[in-house]
């Protein structure tokens, strides 16, 4: 039996559940200026803390874009 499960996978949605929480992903979002964003979700349950954001995005770079550019 595998410690992880996964709840749901449903139009670019992942919802994972680990014995320490839960990670939600969301792919083939947009930001207003129309680039590509991937959001990651993290959620502790009661047995845990998280350590970092809660809410992380990438965000597709534009081609030849530097990382202080997005």
């Amino acid at each position: 039996m595998s410690i992880i499960r996964r709840i749901r996978h449903d139009r670019g949605l992942l919802h994972v559940e680990t014995p320490l929480g839960i990670v939600s992903i969301r792919a083939g979002l947009a930001d207003l200026c129309g680039r590509p964003v991937d959001s990651v979700q993290v959620m502790p349950d009661d047995n845990a803390v998280r350590d970092g954001l809660a809410n992380t995005r990438l965000i597709g770079k534009a081609e030849g874009a530097t990382d202080e550019a997005v």
